[in-house]
């Protein structure tokens, strides 16, 4: 069932990560330190990035890890180096983290891009 508690509040809000982060329990609070709310409209998000889903319908992690591939709504994420899983940004709230050492692929990737626009 596709329901999402929270539409409706967000429709309203001025600040969607704070008003998300305001219902999640304390446990999930803490784990989104350092990371950002990934809104279409307003930021890219690249391969390599560490990603954190929360299911729209119940606030809870769906999966954590880093970015392996992206397909118009469909990303693929990497779990531990052990498994890797698909999911759909439509169904998630999707929150970032970008990585700041010098032999990261994507600050590479985004300078070249800056450069080349």
């Amino acid at each position: 069932m596709n329901i999402e508690p929270l539409k409706n509040i967000l429709e309203l809000s001025n600040n969607q990560q704070d008003s998300i982060v305001f219902f999640l329990n304390d446990d999930i609070k803490l784990k989104l330190n350092n990371y950002y709310l990934y809104e279409k409209k307003n930021k890219d998000i690249f391969i390599n990035q560490f990603i954190i889903c929360i299911k729209k319908n119940n606030l809870l992690i769906d999966v954590k890890g880093k970015i392996i591939s992206i397909d118009k709504n469909i990303i693929c994420i990497n779990i531990n180096n052990i498994y890797n899983k698909y999911v759909s940004l439509d169904d998630h709230y999707t929150f970032l983290k970008n990585s700041r050492n010098a032999s990261n692929d994507r600050d590479f990737f985004e300078n070249l891009l800056q450069n080349l626009g």
